[in-house]
């Protein structure tokens, strides 16, 4: 008679440690597209600084006045009439439509005061203006 080897029996599992490290890379790899995605691009300029301030995330133009005066709309140099065009077309088209305008802080208010009425008149309501927050102490 023939004499086996007691062998042991192994145990049959799922070894879930693989799929933990995917679905953590996974997550990692949405958080960081998503983050980039919300980024709005303008042309660099000097926001006024605010004491209190209201992010807007559904805009759909952002203008951009530099302390030239010059206008922008995302990264393309516009001018106001053909700016004022575009966003009356737009807000025929979607009444959820708004314009954010980010001034330089060197702009004159007159400038933006102007750009709002103009805006006014063509029929867009939804204006919103864009300023960074204030440091603590420069609020007092």
């Amino acid at each position: 008679m023939i004499k086996l080897k007691n062998r042991k029996k192994q145990e049959i599992g799922i070894m879930i440690s693989p799929m933990i490290d995917m679905s953590f890379l996974l997550l990692v790899f949405f958080v960081v597209s998503t983050m980039s995605m919300s980024e709005v691009k303008t042309v660099p300029v000097q926001l006024p600084a605010a004491s209190q301030v209201q992010l807007q995330q559904s805009s759909q133009f952002a203008v951009t006045v530099k302390a030239d005066g010059s206008l922008y709309l995302g990264t393309t140099p516009i001018t106001q009439d053909t700016l004022l065009a575009q966003a009356k077309a737009q807000a025929a088209q979607n009444p959820n439509f708004s314009l954010v305008i980010y001034g330089d802080g060197k702009v004159p208010y007159e400038a933006i005061i102007h750009l709002l009425d103009s805006c006014k008149q063509a029929g867009i309501t939804r204006v919103g203006l864009v300023a960074e927050q204030a440091a603590p102490h420069a609020a007092q």
